[in-house]
Parts: structure tokens; sequence; C-alpha cells
């Protein structure tokens, strides 16, 4: 089996040939080729089960390796035939490299930008060529080039130690000449003889470079690049010259590339982190406002129902101050937009109420008082059954698409509508609505509200914060009870008003009725309904029209089941 073929180029292209077949890479630098060259060859290896020779070819010369299963590479001996072959890059044989053509070589890479391969040793330090007297004291110093053999002794022990650069960031270039001539002298006395020929001595090879954050980033190309800025050489740049950094300075600019990438990277964490901290809220955000949408459909659905004939809901509660007009007339504007009118709220309070001050007003202050004086006689015939004539006593609440008739404001008429009366106008409002909401007064044991208890398909009890109305109310149902109204009481609906000035026991309040009633909704406090004027219901929170809209479906959903 031949060796496994590998071109580098300096711009990150190259190929890899594995059993005849090539491969190409197109990499984003030399290093990030190489590994991928490594990679591809130990993927083949792991495949036979054993170690591949491979013989690498960077910058016009050759490198001979094995790479293992694993991705190890490690430095293998030519033999002597492939050492006398030229490369198929025509490549020289492998040498142990002298000063003079360390210097050339990396005097041409400080001109051209072209880095080291990671599968070399580094050049001699390019400072030399710039001293004077240098070069010939090199040229007597220089050993001759020598051609390699294949070691009998193990991998490790023919190794040749390789050259370092020396460090010349303090001192003059004399004795950093001197430097590099003591460390020549050391090198050419301590390589070992092989057994075939104390002359041959096993090439200089380095392993390929680990990966290395750094080395992937394509800025690093151009930082290693960079003329010194430190030391002596930083110096002689400073009047003119291009010398290349020096390894201490190369490892200060890889720490801090390094230190700039980690930085980079612990923001992409963090940006990630936070986009998917984003995303987790976007998604819940979605699935509540999903079940808020559906919620909202079923409960317009609920509230559209129609019905087979007028459906009458009373709201009612002994106790003053509970909030029953503004809990009509939150009830009315929202059935009368859902619906598309077909409701009216009507203040049967036995005394004066206050649901025709909170509505919007009419041009005439008309009652249903006056309603049973000039008109009540003309709905006794077909003709006279017109909508017109009720709409002359009623008062058009705009865009909430609902009607309110109002008590009488005058003190002198208040006692006026009996049963009698709330029969007439009960059945008067049941020929042109289906929805007829009945706010009551506070007194059970007149007639008109005994009259109003037994037209009643629903009832609703509105309470406060405080406990004097929960218990007024607790009161009122144990009378329906009594007077035999229990599947009022079981269907009712309890509102429980919020308030800004007064802090009950809400749970406590509810326990009270979760055993009694069919539903308990809490009604938040808003401040455009605590302020005692008109009320303007576009002006309530969305909130409270999101809480008057689950009461007007829980309400319309108990007049169904009555249908």
């Amino acid at each position: 089996m031949t060796d496994a073929q590998i071109t580098i180029n300096h711009d990150g292209t190259g190929s890899v040939t594995v059993d005849g077949e090539t491969t190409t890479i197109a990499a984003s630098g030399a290093a990030e080729a190489r590994q991928e060259a490594t990679a591809r060859i130990a993927k083949r290896a792991a495949e036979l089960g054993r170690p591949l020779p491979a013989t690498a070819a960077e910058n016009g010369r050759t490198w001979p390796l094995l790479i293992s299963t694993d991705g190890t590479v490690t430095p293998r001996p030519q033999d002597a035939a492939a050492a006398a072959r030229p490369s198929t890059v025509s490549a020289p044989s492998v040498e142990i490299p002298d000063a003079q053509a360390d210097l050339d070589v990396t005097r041409s890479r400080s001109v051209t930008g072209q880095p080291a391969p990671s599968w070399e040793q580094p050049a001699t330090d390019p400072i030399i060529s710039e001293v004077p007297g240098a070069q010939d004291d090199l040229e007597a110093t220089r050993p001759r080039a020598i051609a390699t053999e294949p070691p009998a002794a193990p991998r490790h022990s023919a190794q040749a130690p390789q050259i370092p650069s020396p460090a010349v960031d303090q001192g003059s270039p004399v004795d950093e000449l001197h430097t590099i001539r003591e460390v020549q002298s050391d090198v050419h006395s301590s390589v070992a003889p092989t057994q075939q020929n104390e002359s041959q001595h096993a090439p200089v090879v380095d392993l390929p470079a680990a990966a290395d954050a750094v080395d992937a980033d394509p800025r690093w190309a151009d930082i290693s690049q960079q003329p010194a800025t430190h030391g002596f050489r930083g110096t002689l740049n400073g009047v003119g010259l291009k010398l290349a950094p020096t390894d201490e300075e190369l490892a200060e600019r890889r720490e801090s590339l390094r230190q700039e990438i980690a930085r980079e990277e612990e923001a992409r964490r963090a940006d990630e982190q936070l986009a998917q901290e984003e995303a987790a809220r976007e998604t819940r955000r979605a699935i509540r406002d999903r079940a808020a949408a559906e919620k909202d459909r079923a409960e317009r659905a609920i509230i559209q129902t129609p019905f087979e004939e007028p459906k009458k809901v009373i709201i009612a509660n002994h106790k003053g101050g509970q909030g029953k007009t503004t809990v009509t007339y939150g009830i009315g504007a929202t059935a009368g937009r859902i619906r598309g009118g077909d409701v009216i709220a009507w203040d049967a309070n036995e005394t004066q109420g206050n649901l025709g001050f909170r509505a919007k007003k009419a041009p005439g202050a008309r009652s249903v008082v006056d309603l049973l004086e000039e008109a009540a006689d003309d709905f006794t015939t077909v003709e006279g059954s017109k909508r017109a004539t009720l709409a002359r006593f009623t008062r058009s609440q705009g865009d909430n698409l609902f009607t309110v008739l109002a008590s009488d404001e005058s003190r002198d008429r208040q006692d006026l509508v009996d049963a009698d009366a709330f029969e007439k106008v009960h059945e008067i409002l049941g020929r042109f609505y289906s929805l007829i909401l009945i706010d009551t007064g506070n007194n059970h044991r007149v007639s008109h509200f005994k009259a109003a208890l037994e037209a009643a398909d629903q009832l609703v009890i509105p309470v406060s914060a405080g406990a004097d109305g929960a218990h007024a109310a607790e009161a009122m149902l144990d009378s329906f009870e009594s007077l035999g109204h229990s599947d009022l009481v079981e269907g009712a609906v309890v509102l429980l008003n919020d308030s800004a000035t007064r802090r009950g026991d809400a749970t406590g309040i509810a326990a009270k009725f979760e055993q009694r009633v069919r539903a308990i909704i809490p009604i938040p406090f808003d401040p455009a309904l605590d302020s005692g004027d008109e009320i303007d219901f576009d002006a309530l929170q969305p909130s409270t029209r999101a809480a008057f809209q689950e009461a007007t479906a829980a309400i319309a959903d108990g007049l169904a089941k009555r249908n």
C-alpha cells in the first residue's frame, strides 16, 4: 500500500490522496487544512485498524508521517530510496537545517507573509540577517547537509533535538549572534548516531499543531505576520525595518487573541442564553395569548346564544352599596356589544335608583313611570305596539348597543310601580328585547320585587369586599330558598366587587357561596366606575371589561340551559 499523500497550500486549499482516491480541501487557513487532512486519513486508518503512513507536502518541502487511528501524528523516518527520490512537489531531501537555510526561509516568510507550516520546526531568528557581520560568522559555523537514513533505534530516540529561537527582546545583535552559535554547537554535539551510520540522523519533524481556537480564527493569520512591536526588534521596526516578532511576542499575541476569543464566546453564549430566555418568554406569551383568544371566542359564542323567548335577569342584594348599578351597566354594555343590541336594562328600584344617573342621558328625562302613565294603553293594540313609541321613554347607550329604562326621579311618584305595573312593563319590554336586565331595589318585601323574582330566569348577586354585603347576600339567598326559588339560588352568579377603600377577605367571602351558587367571578376595582359619574365603558381597564365578559358569559350559559 502506498503512502497517503497530503498537499497543503498557504491559503488553506489542498488535497488528500488515500488508496488512490483524491479529495480536495478548502479550509480557512493552512492550520485548519492540516487538521482536516489528518482527520480524513485517521478515519481510513480506523477503518483498517492500523496506523497509515503519509507524506505531507507544504511550501516546497515534504515530511514523512505516521497517522494513527485516533488521529495522533508522529514523524516517520524515510527509507533510503525515498530519501534519494525527489518529492512530488520537487522538494529537496530532508536535512538538518543549517543556520543560513533557516535565515533564508525566515527572511522569505517575513517578506511574503507566509507562516511556517506546523509540520516543521520554526526557523532560526530572522534578526541575524540584519546584524552586520553575522552572515560571515554563520558561514564558518554552518554544518554540512547530511542525507537521512531510517534509524534502527526507536522513534523517540532517533529524533534530533529541535533548535529553539533565541530570545532577543534584550541585549545587542552581537550577543544574539553568540547565542545562536552556542545553540548550533549544542545541536551538533548532542545528535545521537544511528546503528547504521553515526553521521546519519533522523529528520527534524514537529508534530502537527494541536487544535486551537486561535489557529482556527481567521484573524490569527494577519496578527501573527505583523512586524514586531516589542523589544529590540520593535525598536528596529520603529526606524523602518520589518522584522518578524519573537516567539515570546507571538505567544503574547496568541494569548491576547485567545482571551479575546474567550470574551467573544462568553458574549455569544450570553446572547444565546438571552435569546433562549426571550424565546421561552415568547412561547409562554404565545400560549397565554392563544388561551385568551380561545376563551374570548368561547365566551362570545355563549353570549350570542339566541333565546327562544325573552330572558329576565335580576341583579339583587338587600344591602345597598354593593355595586348593583355598575354591574347592571357593565353586563348590559357587554351583552349589547357582543349580541349586537336586543338588550335593555331596567332600573326597577322601588325608590329613586341610580341607573338613569350613571347611564348616558337622553334629550328628555323620561322614566318607567312616564311610560306607564303616557303610553301603556298604546301597547294594548297591534297598531300601538311600536318600538318607536317605547323609544320615547328609554335611553340609548350609543356604541354599547343596549337601552336603559330609568326609574322615576320624582319622590312623589316612587310607589306607582307595583306588582301589576311590573307585569305590564315586563310584558311590553318582552315584545322588543330578548334579554332584560332588572336592577332591583333593596327591599325584597315590596310587591314589584316579588314579581321580579317570580319572573326571573337568572339571579346575579353583586357583593362588595366588606363582610356586611356578604352577610346580606347570604340572608337574601336563605329568603329566596324559603320562597321556593332554590333553583335560582343554585344557578346564581356571584360577582365579587373589589374596592379601593374596603379590603375584605375575598377568599373567605367566596367560601361562603361556593357550595350554594353556580359561579363566583371577581370584578377588579376600576377608577372609572368608582367616580360615581356617568359610566364610560370604553374608559374601563381591559381587565375590568374582561371580567364583565366572563360574567356575562356565565349568565348567558345559565339562560341557555333554561331555553
